[in-house]
């Protein structure tokens, strides 16, 4: 027969070992969402990138057909 405090005990053992997973489930989806905010903003960057070189070749297009 199992006594009391070694049920409390049991029970306090659960409740610890819950609360880790969860901790470590937490610490995961932060990671995580922080990872794919980083590949948007690399994103963007590439996008900033991308139309500044399209403006550049515009006025380099413009520049030779005035010529």
């Amino acid at each position: 027969m199992i006594t009391n405090n070694r049920k409390e005990k049991m029970q306090t053992d659960k409740d610890i070992t819950k609360q880790m997973f969860d901790s470590a489930d937490a610490i995961h989806k932060v990671s995580r969402t922080g990872q794919l905010y980083g590949k948007l903003l690399a994103n963007k960057d590439m996008q900033i990138y991308l139309l500044e070189q399209e403006k550049l070749l515009k006025a380099e297009i413009e520049r030779e057909e005035q010529r």
